[in-house]
């Protein structure tokens, strides 16, 4: 019986999960390509800086190899700036949804997010080839592979909300006024429950992705 219960659950999950990409597919196409743009964007940067910068950036990932296969991986620090770094974010994303002018600002954060990680494999990528792409893969693909997927969903919810206000002030009713107040508890309660994928994604980052950077850092 309980089984069952749990099933029917999954099920109006999935279903809810669906109609919620049928009814924004637009407005996800719209975000995955900001943050195409801004992968694409950083990866083509690397190809902008000067021998100099290069140089610098080589000596600052040599450091950065050294002390990681020498020194002692610090986890819970690790799980702090996480945190900070993806949840302002998120929380960021979550504020420009109750404004008027969130949705730009919004695909700027998504693409800024999109140029970081770009520019990251990008220059690993050139300046160690093989190994770049094995330690880009196992450095930054498992953390988002649920932080990247979660500040999307948030983005495209935002949009939505801020999208929402602008159409319930052309019609100010109290109606309107009673139905955007529930709107943004729901909003809010969502954007909360996806900020625990957030956390997971970030409880990687901090005690799995370490061990297998250290592992392979001696070989970089």
């Amino acid at each position: 019986m309980c089984k069952k219960g749990g099933f029917v659950l999954i099920k109006r999950f999935q279903i809810i999960v669906l109609k919620h990409i049928q009814g924004n597919v637009f407005i996800y196409f719209i975000v995955c390509m900001f943050f195409i743009i801004g992968i694409s964007s950083g990866a083509f940067t690397v190809k902008a800086l000067a021998d100099n910068q290069k140089q610098e950036l080589i000596n600052y990932m040599r450091s950065f190899f050294q002390v990681l296969s020498n020194k002692s991986i610090d986890a819970s620090s690790i799980l702090k700036q996480s945190l900070i770094n993806n949840l302002q974010t998120a929380a960021l994303i979550w504020i420009l949804g109750i404004t008027v002018i969130g949705a730009p600002l919004i695909l700027l954060l998504i693409a800024i997010r999109g140029l970081i990680i770009g520019f990251t494999v990008g220059f690993l990528v050139e300046q160690l080839g093989f190994k770049g792409i094995l330690f880009s893969f196992i450095s930054i693909f498992p953390q988002n592979l649920f932080i990247i997927p979660s500040i999307i969903v948030i983005g495209v919810i935002g949009i939505g909300f801020s999208k929402m206000i602008i159409r319930n002030r052309k019609n100010r009713t109290y109606s309107s006024n009673d139905n955007t107040f529930r709107q943004f508890i729901l909003y809010s309660t969502i954007n909360s429950f996806i900020s625990l994928f957030i956390i997971f994604g970030c409880m990687i980052e901090a005690y799995i992705t370490p061990v297998f950077m250290k592992a392979l850092s001696k070989y970089m």
